[in-house]
């Protein structure tokens, strides 16, 4: 008998239920594609208990959502929230816009497990990502760190992978060069212990050192270790630009070798010269999981990315660590303004998309505060420099690198070519530092519901959503969120399809999104009636 059938015979012989909550009369959209249906959802002790009609059932509170859609709730996959949980456990951001659960750990640079001597130069490496909150780094483990997370009491549900840059760290610091046998074997047994204490796989962030540093054989060699373990392999590529196909044939070669199953993670095409490659590059992929590789990709809705400003100095100037770089930053400055000139051989932003479309979003200092939502050339026009490399390399050295950056390189045209293939799962990629953060940090589900669903047609709503809950909880092995039936968590989202859209915009980017009526996380409503309610029910998701 199914689940959600039970509840239903026990009405029949007269036996009256009593749930803790009843979301009653929505249409339900189960996260799975299938067309929405009419119907009840009934939830009990953090759980959906049954969906159905319960006219003669009792609930602690009933939840009107005739006008509204009754879904999963999002999982985001790629989200920067490590060090932002632990001063804002609210996760206004990112519930007001329907996410329930989040998965840390991005671009190879997780925040644990750590050494404590390697915590003032990582922290300072990640500030431009993921900001550098004045909170003591109090765990050493990966375990500590998900304990961290909980002690806070996070809104959202929180799973995290475990950065191959951060574990190579570990055994080799920021050094430049092949690891040996032993060091790959102490990589291994350091990725093992993560997936051990609740990793949902690794991450690699090929442009970002130390993992820009990582061949192909010791990345091989750690993703066989985890793949043991169920884990997947979440990979920011070596190239999103002129390169891209050589990049994704690496990234296929591991998951061949290796058997792991690969996410692409932020799918784009960068640069001008390389728009409208994205369906010849699709077709890779198609043709790889034809040959058994299970490859899949992520994406945010938008032509703009954003990342740390110091991933456009070259990586060969990154291997003395942060305050290595931040010597190289004034003693070799020549050098490196030559090979941000000259050089293409990484993936150079300056050099693919031009000063002119690279944005500061963030600094920590006040006295820099008016650099922030201005393009590098501002700067440098307005502080009397001839060269905008100058005027970035000041930043950085002023700010300690701690410098977010939105850049504008991809086709709106590419951008909907990708989100339409059925492998495609929607992330925010969310930077929270501070500043004016990326709109995706605030709208992205909101977009893809209003924009992309309700006025393009470019994506029916089914889909979309399954995009959203089902698709990526798969990809992380969730196994019980993603989908709205008997026995899943009760993580939910009701909204008004004719009303959700996205309000963030690059000027103004802190701005909560229109639409969405109620969020729940594990059965608890932490927004109701489009107002956050304080309550903070999530909890670390750990593997099992």
């Amino acid at each position: 008998m199914p689940e959600d059938l039970a509840g239903l015979l026990i009405l029949k012989e007269g036996i009256l239920l009593m749930f803790d909550i009843i979301i009653e009369n929505g249409r339900v959209v189960d996260g799975t594609g299938n067309p929405w249906f009419r119907a009840d959802v009934a939830l009990n002790d953090g759980k959906i208990a049954a969906v159905g009609r319960f006219p003669g059932a009792e609930a602690a509170q009933r939840i009107d959502a005739a006008q509204g859609i009754v879904c999963p709730g999002f999982i985001d996959t790629h989200s920067h929230s490590d060090l932002n949980h632990l001063i804002n456990p609210g996760a206004e951001p990112k519930v007001m816009q329907g996410v329930t659960t989040e998965n840390l750990g991005l671009d190879g640079l997780s925040v644990a497990p750590i050494k404590t001597d390697d915590v003032p130069h990582w922290r300072r490496h990640l500030a431009g990502l993921a900001g550098d909150p004045d909170i003591e780094w109090t765990w050493g483990s990966f375990s500590d760190y998900l304990d961290a997370l909980d002690s806070c009491r996070v809104a959202t549900n929180n799973s995290s992978y475990v950065g191959l840059g951060t574990i190579r760290l570990m055994v080799m610091g920021m050094d430049d060069r092949p690891a040996t046998e032993a060091e790959i074997r102490e990589m291994q047994r350091i990725a093992a212990r993560c997936m051990e204490e609740g990793a949902r796989g690794i991450s690699a962030g090929l442009i970002y050192p130390p993992s820009r540093y990582q061949t192909l054989d010791e990345m091989v060699a750690i993703a066989e270790t985890v793949q043991a373990y169920e884990g997947i392999y979440d990979v920011h590529m070596r190239t999103e630009s002129d390169q891209i196909h050589e990049a994704i044939d690496e990234v296929l070669t591991i998951g061949r070798r290796s058997g792991i199953p690969v996410q692409i993670t932020h799918f784009k095409v960068r640069g001008r010269r390389n728009w409208g490659r994205s369906g010849e590059l699709i077709a890779m992929l198609d043709q790889a999981r034809t040959q058994g590789i299970d490859v899949t990709m992520a994406q945010y809705p938008y032509t703009a990315g954003s990342t740390i400003l110091h991933a456009t100095i070259p990586p060969w100037y990154h291997t003395q660590g942060a305050q290595g770089l931040l010597t190289a930053l004034k003693e070799q400055r020549e050098e490196i303004k030559r090979d941000i000139r000259e050089r293409m051989d990484w993936e150079n932003f300056a050099g693919i998309l031009g000063w002119d479309k690279i944005f500061v979003s963030s600094v920590v200092s006040t006295a820099n505060r008016d650099c922030e939502g201005r393009t590098i050339p501002q700067i440098a026009e307005a502080r009397g420099l001839a060269d905008p490399a100058d005027a970035a390399c000041d930043l950085l050295i002023e700010e300690e690198l701690a410098v977010g950056m939105i850049s504008f390189g991809l086709s709106e045209e590419d951008v909907v070519t990708i989100m339409q293939h059925p492998s495609v799962s929607f992330i925010t990629d969310s930077l929270l530092g501070g500043g004016k953060p990326h709109p995706r940090t605030y709208g992205t589900y909101p977009r893809i519901l209003g924009s992309y669903v309700r006025e393009q047609q470019v994506l029916r709503l089914e889909e979309a959503i399954r995009k959203m809950t089902s698709l990526p909880a798969q990809n992380l092995r969730l196994r019980t969120k993603g989908v709205l039936a008997a026995g899943y968590d009760a993580d939910l989202v009701v909204f008004d399809p004719a009303a959700i859209a996205e309000t963030a915009t690059y000027e103004e980017p802190r701005q909560y999104p229109a639409g969405i009526g109620w969020v729940l996380v594990n059965g608890i409503p932490v927004v109701a009636e489009g107002s956050h309610t304080g309550e903070r029910p999530g909890r670390a998701v750990r593997t099992r």
